[in-house]
């Protein structure tokens, strides 16, 4: 325990034995040995790295411009829950805790793409923990395209994921 709860243990105790309703010499009791005195400090625990959410950052140049889909390789950090799956997608991760993770997620159906309007859908995707001995880093493609049927895969770089500090995923869209 900590010495603070040692204290307060301490106190607590001497409170309770004043108010037992036993009559005894008081004189004759010693003191108790300060907090610090009865048991050695304790290491705290290990801390652990804080929890973030991370969303796509990829924005449309217009409004014909959609998402499609994602093939992400991700270092550096683990991730710990797929938060949502925006509508007529499949998100998966696969590899957590292995030092590489793969992301992939695509629209099942045209009408899924993430357009202009529906950035919230990509936003707040995973929870993930930053591995503290290791670089965060991002491999891999997203898959862009316009409602005529062109499509455009673009590399992936660190900056096309947002990393936000949360502690844990954000309620379901409603």
């Amino acid at each position: 325990m900590r010495t603070w709860r040692l204290t307060i243990l301490t106190l607590l105790l001497a409170a309770t034995a004043a108010c037992d309703g036993q009559k005894k010499d008081r004189k004759a009791e010693a003191p108790p040995a300060p907090a610090s005195q009865t048991a050695p400090a304790t290491p705290s625990p290990p801390t652990t790295q804080p929890t973030e959410l991370v969303s796509l950052a990829w924005r449309p140049s217009n409004s014909n411009q959609n998402l499609q889909a994602f093939d992400l390789e991700v270092s550096g950090l683990d991730v710990l829950a797929v938060c949502h799956v925006p509508p007529g997608w499949t998100i998966n991760a696969t590899g957590a805790g292995e030092g590489v993770t793969a992301l992939k997620g695509q629209a099942t159906v045209g009408a899924a793409f993430v357009s202009l309007d529906d950035m919230e859908d990509i936003a707040g995707l995973f929870l993930v923990r930053a591995r503290p001995s290791e670089t965060f880093a991002v491999k891999g493609d997203i898959t862009t395209g316009t409602y005529g049927g062109d499509q455009t895969e673009i590399q992936a770089t660190t900056a096309l994921l947002r990393r936000e500090a949360a502690d844990r995923c954000p309620p379901p869209k409603g």
